[in-house]
């Protein structure tokens, strides 16, 4: 563990069901830590027991192996992480550790979504992978296909692998700039001719003659780049993880090069490809274009072939001579008890993994072909510390310096230490190791005993012990005294008063070990947190105090103190987040189990006690607090799904807290809120997830009972276009005529308003569905955006307390040393000058935050600026100079809404000037006339919800002025308009041109992929269309009859969606649920027979049900909002049996 060269961090990686934790399994029991014969059927690494009931993994769990080669011994930490779309963020914080990974394909599903989607985080987080081709006995058992047809099936997913990493690659490569390619390039050099150096001095052993024949079968030998996949090259093996059996091209051109006589290295390259074995001349040569010359590849006729002969021995015909005679010829003794067992799978599972062992092939690739925890290049060091909105010479020096930290990846007492956490896991206490004595400390059940180091109240196992001597003293003197009263009158019975006392200590001493037991069951069940981290640079030891950052921790806030000498703990008690904490233990992950560590080098993936308080669910813990916080893991799951969970014993409400608390720790996807009703909400990934979710906080962090509420699925409000057909797909035209439209409406929808807080007139349009689309990917830039546009009145320059002065197209504040005074005085002139104050405070802060912007900021902005642009460009011409009229965009100044500045009277700059101040009284009111608008936009008159993809164009605004002739804005104070009244008029009148529109309702949508047999494929239709869902794409995996189909389904129709298709297909389909985006409900909320066909189709009053208004209903309903629906409907008069009246 000291030296990281031979350390290996890596994560096995797969679509679901795919056999990652059977592969697992297999590598564990090369350690002895399960046997064997169990391998792929324990499922060691899955521990929980919701794990084991649905045979799926929820959590990534760590095991560290040993792994001996050469007389080298290597130290791999394997990482197993689920394959379920909703658990995708556990793969997130184990990839984060890992220098390589192993990506895990089904050779019969092939490559399908979340096989992808792991490709894609493995390339984001730049590890390097390898291949495992799994499931190939089903290829030989259940598809039944023939070894040149098995052949090329397994080539036609190798393709598919490596076609989806040129796609990465490419979309990778269009978004670098010149320098970085180079970069990369310069070192991509380097790593080749290191490694060409390598294979030469491997080659100098070959002979001149090997060599020659060699050169003449015209096989380049040049190195190609380890973008790919491929078996020549070492890094794909073949396996079933089931059967316990794998290998690599290199196993099978050891073994035939010495039967075949022929060169290792020609093997190697020969075995996989278009090649084989030509017998002209009585010489064997391997010749190139098999498939041309209809001649098995070699791979067929000296792999494939032999592998069938073993299956079709073993499971078809059931020989046992045959198969003893089998065994021998492949160099495996079968036991006694094997041979005589009827279980034709143990059989097969013996010869195979004796034959062709899996862990070996697996180990020995990812040493070879995996980098090691010293390895980790600049680039990949830059990306940890800061993200990609940002550059890195941007970082302080000090800062920059520690990046060698990284690359050198040194456990000496000189290098700082660095350690990334990327999530906290519960374990229970009893699952941890005792303390031993060498620490000083002995434990009982892992629960200090003795000397007060224990539960108060509870005595220590001597002074039971002590209790218990006594007892029995008083016994023997009692048994003593009662039998020389029979003879010798040597001594008294006991009295009633003493046996009584004798009997009442007994109870006290059962009562006191109950108590002991129980509380011993408590402490072992107890749940303790326990960090996943790796250590990157320096040694962590037990005891050690460190510096935690979290991970908007920015280190220029600690820098200056460090510069005056060394930082205190009170000095970082008073910087935001940032801690000192002391590590309490260390442990080594054996997957089930922990072992003790003395010490943690660099390299090395461990974990942390002692963190619960200070960590929530990632971290950096650093000994210099130069060092930045380390980049936020990517998501690829977006919590969507939302419960509100209440105790069922009110009384237990304050457990719910601590358990929701503990709960948003352990688990890195769920959050958890508490909203303005009260209501305690978690929102989670996916149903699979809140399940999961739930038990956990049943049984191990809350442990009440708690009662769940319906999903709560958000939604979005928008408007459309007016529509050119009717339901019934007829123009609107002609005949065909809106009979219920009101002649006097406005067409554009325009909505002015006008009383004693003033004019406004409003428009509201939809916004293209491109802009819509640039603006919901691009919030962060727009929060920073809104943030430093703010915009005051010119009248606040004259204030005696703040100067403003502007250079440079920028507005600097100068703020005299002297302090506002605060009174409680209501005289105009005081509210006039508190006003003030706050404007110019508030354009002091826009300031302060656009200079905080980094260069890479600034021009991302400029960037998404350009974007926007093009895009108002090509959606007409009555979106021209939209860009430069943008006001605010909504709700929480960074949603998919716009607020238009189309008033000609104010000259207002837009949103991506700098903050100014503007000669205008209405720029008094601007804050509360974008406040107005935001909280508009935040809660739609549907159903309350936000608004999206909507553009508010404010053609008029004026304040009433009075008749006295004053300053502007004196006369708008004298009419006594407050910012509320401001507010209150923007929300209602942005809310009134929304409903002039055609008003629609978006659901959030799940892309749904199935994997679905062909008998049942028909049944797998009814019941998404059944759920308002659509088919969006379908096609038979090539070689199988197995279909993958791709579907757009709601979320609110989710609920129970994987049960029901389970129970509808007969647990032939499996779905996968992962959020896909916004879509508008083609349905209008208030839609009643209006044109000509529909009222001839439906008549005056249609009586179909309409999904929207049910959509609406039900969520006005959850919010206590008024719904417009009948309770009693058809109300007859009751009748009775008896008597007909």
């Amino acid at each position: 563990m000291s030296n990281p060269n031979n350390i290996r961090n890596l994560c096995i990686m797969a679509h679901v069901d795919h056999g990652k934790t059977s592969l697992a399994d297999a590598l564990v029991a090369s350690n002895g830590l399960i046997n064997q014969r169990q391998a792929g059927r324990i499922r060691y690494m899955d521990s929980r027991k919701d794990e084991m009931e649905r045979g799926i993994t929820m959590k990534s769990s760590c095991v560290s192996l040993g792994y001996k080669r050469d007389g080298f011994s290597y130290l791999v930490n394997l990482i197993d992480s689920p394959g379920h779309v909703d658990f995708s963020w556990e793969v997130s914080t184990a990839v984060r550790l890992c220098d390589g990974a192993i990506i895990v394909v089904d050779v019969v599903e092939g490559v399908c979504a979340q096989t992808k989607v792991v490709l894609q985080q493995a390339w984001a987080e730049n590890i390097r992978p390898v291949l495992v081709l799994n499931k190939i006995d089903r290829l030989i058992l259940e598809t039944k296909l023939s070894p040149i047809d098995c052949y090329y099936h397994i080539a036609q997913v190798l393709e598919q692998v490596n076609a989806y990493m040129g796609e990465l690659y490419n979309t990778a490569l269009l978004g670098r700039t010149a320098e970085e390619v180079e970069e990369r390039q310069r070192v991509e050099r380097e790593r080749r001719v290191s490694e060409r150096e390598r294979e030469r001095r491997v080659s100098e052993s070959e002979t001149p003659e090997a060599k020659h024949i060699f050169a003449d079968w015209g096989i380049e030998t040049v190195d190609d780049s380890e973008l790919y996949f491929s078996p020549e090259r070492g890094n794909v093996v073949f396996s079933s993880a089931y059967d316990g059996w794998g290998f690599s091209i290199h196993h099978f051109a050891v073994q035939f090069s010495a039967k075949l006589g022929m060169n290792k290295g020609v093997l190697m390259k020969t075995l996989w490809g278009d090649y084989y074995i030509s017998n002209k001349g009585g010489e064997k040569r391997i010749m190139s274009g098999a498939r041309d010359k209809r001649k098995n590849p070699l791979f067929v006729s000296l792999i494939l072939e032999n592998l069938y002969k073993v299956y079709d021995t073993v499971m078809n015909r059931k020989d046992k001579n045959e198969t003893e005679k089998l065994a021998g010829a492949l160099g495996v003794k079968l036991p006694l008890s094997v041979l005589r067992s009827t279980d034709v799978r143990q059989k097969l599972n013996f010869l195979c993994s004796e034959w062709l062992p899996l862990a070996p092939a697996v180990l020995d690739m990812v040493v070879d072909h995996l980098p090691s925890a010293s390895s980790i290049t600049e680039e990949r060091a830059a990306s940890l510390m800061c993200s990609a909105t940002q550059r890195f010479d941007s970082l302080p020096p000090e800062s920059q310096k520690l990046r060698q930290a990284f690359v050198k990846c040194s456990g000496a007492e000189e290098e700082p230490l660095i350690v990334y956490i990327s999530k906290m896991f519960g374990v229970q206490r009893k699952q941890l190791p005792k303390e031993t004595a060498s620490r000083g400390q002995r434990t009982v059940g892992g629960v200090p005993a003795g000397g007060g180091g224990g539960t108060q109240g509870v005595l220590s196992e001597a002074e039971l012990a002590a209790r218990r001597e006594e007892i029995r003293r008083r016994r023997e003197e009692a048994a003593l005294s009662a039998k020389d009263a029979e003879g010798n009158d040597l001594g008294r019975p006991l009295t009633a008063e003493e046996m009584a006392e004798m009997e009442q200590q007994q109870k006290k001493v059962a009562e006191e070990r109950r108590l002991v037991e129980e509380a011993r069951r408590k402490q072992d069940e107890e749940e303790v947190f326990i960090a996943f981290a790796r250590v990157f640079s320096g040694t962590l030891r037990p005891g050690q105090k460190v510096y935690i950052l979290g991970p908007k921790y920015n280190p220029l806030s600690a820098l200056h103190l460090l510069k005056e000498g060394e930082i205190s703990e009170d000095a970082v008690k008073d910087l935001p987040h940032i801690h000192v904490c002391q590590v309490s233990d260390l442990y080594l992950m054996l997957g089930r189990e922990f072992e003790r560590l003395e010490r943690a080098s660099a390299g090395t993936v461990v974990g942390i006690s002692g963190l619960a308080g200070y960590v929530i669910k990632s971290a950096t813990l650093a000994s210099t607090p130069a060092l930045p916080a380390f980049t936020e893991l990517t998501p690829n799951a977006t919590p969507i799904l939302r419960v509100a969970v209440e105790p069922k014993d009110p009384r237990n409400l304050q457990k719910l807290r601590a358990g929701l608390k503990l709960l948003n720790q352990a688990d890195p996807c769920v959050q958890v809120l508490l909203q303005a009703s009260g209501e305690y909400v978690m929102v989670t990934a996916g149903e699979v997830h809140l399940q999961r979710c739930i038990d956990d906080l049943q049984e191990h962090y809350a442990c009440t009972p708690v009662r769940v509420s319906d999903p709560i699925v958000p939604f979005r409000e928008t408007i459309i276009p007016p529509p050119t057909v009717d339901r019934l797909n007829e123009a609107i035209e002609g005949e065909n005529i809106n009979l219920r439209k009101e002649e006097n409406s406005d067409p554009l929808g325009t909505v002015q308003v006008e009383g004693r807080t003033g004019r406004l007139k409003v428009r509201a349009v939809p916004l293209p569905s491109s802009i819509t689309s640039i603006l919901e990917c691009h919030q962060d830039l727009l929060k920073l955006v809104s943030q430093a546009a703010v915009v005051t009145s010119a009248a606040c320059r004259s204030t005696d307390s703040h100067a403003v002065t502007e250079a440079n197209s920028d507005v600097h504040i100068t703020t005299s040393n002297e302090t506002n005074s605060v009174t409680n005085t209501k005289s105009p002139e005081a509210e006039k000058e508190k006003a003030d104050s706050l404007q110019v405070n508030s354009l002091s802060a826009a300031l302060e935050t656009r200079q905080k912007l980094s260069q890479e900021t600034k021009s991302a902005i400029e960037d998404l600026k350009t974007s926007l642009n093009n895009a108002f460009q090509e959606a007409g011409p009555e979106w021209e100079e939209a860009v430069n009229k943008i006001w605010s965009f909504g709700p929480n100044g960074c949603g998919p809404n716009l607020l238009l500045n189309c008033i000609g009277t104010y000259p207002r700059p837009s949103v991506w000037d700098p903050a100014t101040t503007v000669d205008s009284p209405l720029a008094a009111y601007d804050t509360n006339f974008i406040t107005g608008f935001q909280m508009a936009t935040a809660a739609g008159p549907l159903c309350e919800e936000p608004m999206m993809g909507v553009c508010f164009m404010v053609e008029d605004w004026g304040l009433p002025l009075p008749t006295t002739s004053s300053d502007d804005e004196q006369a708008s104070r004298n009419l006594g308009i407050s910012s509320g009244h401001v507010i209150s008029l923007v929300k209602d009148t942005l809310r009134k041109a929304f409903e002039q529109q055609c008003q629609r309702l978006m659901c959030a949508m799940y892309s749904c992929v199935i994997s679905v047999t062909s008998e049942v494929v028909g049944r797998m239709y009814s019941v998404i269309s059944k759920r308002q869902g659509r088919i969006v794409d379908g096609d038979i995996t090539e070689g199988s009859t197995s279909w993958n189909v791709t579907a757009y389904l709601p979320v609110v129709e989710s609920m129970d969606f994987a049960n029901e298709l389970r129970k509808s297909t007969s647990g032939e389909a499996m779905p996968q649920l992962v959020f896909s985006h916004w879509e508008v409900l083609d349905m209008d909320p208030f839609w009643e027979p209006q044109t000509t066909e529909e009222l001839m189709h439906w008549g005056e009053k249609a009586d179909s049900g309409n999904v929207a208004r049910r959509y609406i209903n039900a969520v006005r309903k959850r919010k206590g909002l008024a719904i417009d629906e009948k309770i009693v409907e058809f109300a007859e008069k009751q009748r009775t049996l008896s008597k007909n009246k």
